[in-house]
């Protein structure tokens, strides 16, 4: 039971660590962006319907990598609880709990499948 405890442990102590360094990684792009541009509010004032694979391409395209940056930031922040699921999966399997891993593992392809379907190409 120890050994359990100590994993989920673990698991927040990771979860903690990801919340923290992605903001670090956001925070840095953020600066880039700021130190580039004169003002980094001027692509702002205007709505644009690229999707993110577009945004991403033109940033490559322009050395944008402030705004490159701040998106891996952003991606390794949303990726997060995606990863939570996937440890408690985990967690339930070592425990025995096979009606939670089964939820677990449903809750993780509902998050996947999501994701999934939420990117536009």
């Amino acid at each position: 039971m120890k050994d359990l405890e100590n994993m989920e442990l673990k698991i927040s102590k990771f979860l903690r660590a990801g919340v923290i360094l992605s903001g670090v990684i956001i925070a840095i792009g953020w600066g880039m962006s700021f130190k580039s541009d004169s003002d980094p509010f001027v692509p702002l004032q205007t709505y644009s319907s690229l999707n993110i694979v577009d945004s991403l391409q033109m940033n490559f395209i322009l050395q944008n990598w402030g705004k490159i940056i701040a998106y891996f930031g952003l991606a390794l922040l949303i990726s997060l609880p995606v990863i939570r699921v996937f440890l408690s999966v985990i967690l339930f399997i070592k425990q025995k709990e096979k009606t939670m891993a089964l939820i677990g593992a449903i809750v993780l392809i509902g998050l996947i499948l999501s994701f999934s379907l939420g990117v536009e190409a």
